[in-house]
């Protein structure tokens, strides 16, 4: 006797991925993100290349948000310290070593 199971559609399958998630913040997060491109993009006019930059650079941080938001709470409090002594010690190095450059104004 053989049984047949479905095989559950792609939605079925990553659903319980974002059962989690709140869709008010989510929201505002996305009008927060389009405020700063509209922004970038108003001041950066005569250079379209920083725009394309920030916006990707708005692409990868909401991979990561998205990354880290499966991560469970206990696992984020066990690594909170070292990850803690990590970015300051990073933050010693670039005052340490870090290349500083002059910017002349015009004006």
């Amino acid at each position: 006797m053989s049984a047949i199971f479905e095989k559950p559609s792609l939605w079925q399958r990553i659903k319980p991925i974002f059962t989690g998630f709140d869709g008010p913040l989510l929201v505002a997060l996305l009008l927060l993100a389009a405020a700063g491109l509209t922004t970038m993009y108003s001041a950066g006019y005569d250079n379209g290349s920083r725009f394309a930059d920030h916006g990707r650079n708005m692409l990868i941080a909401l991979g990561v948000i998205f990354f880290v938001a499966q991560i469970s709470p206990q696992t984020l409090m066990r690594f909170a310290v070292p990850l803690y002594a990590v970015g300051v010690a990073l933050l010693i190095a670039v005052a340490v070593a870090g290349v500083t450059k002059r910017v002349r104004h015009a004006g």
